[in-house]
């Protein structure tokens, strides 16, 4: 792509933080201009697209076991007792997140 003439004009803005974040960005990858930078951060970086779905699913989860672990800790607390069936409940759910 070099030795191209480059007629198309792209403008930004940005705020006074972002400008810094910017120009920090751009000496770290050793670019003189911002032209230069922006023409190698879009034409020779790849693009990777993450499917968050499956984190969803397990953040899900996890909140749910970490919600019937505390309603344990608090009735056992309260009252000095523990159920079998709460225990096997929570087990159930570490297996689930275990999978």
């Amino acid at each position: 792509m070099a030795n191209r003439f480059r007629n198309e004009r792209i403008e930004i803005k940005l705020t006074k933080e972002e400008k810094e974040v910017f120009e920090k960005k751009m000496k770290l990858a050793n670019c003189k201009t911002m032209s230069h930078f922006l023409r190698k951060c879009v034409l020779e970086k790849e693009i990777y697209v993450v499917d968050l779905e499956p984190f969803r699913n397990l953040q899900w989860l996890l909140s749910n076991a970490t919600n019937n672990i505390n309603q344990i800790a608090k009735a056992t607390n309260t009252t000095g007792v523990i159920y079998k069936n709460e225990i096997e409940s929570m087990n159930k759910q570490i297996e689930k997140l275990s999978k």
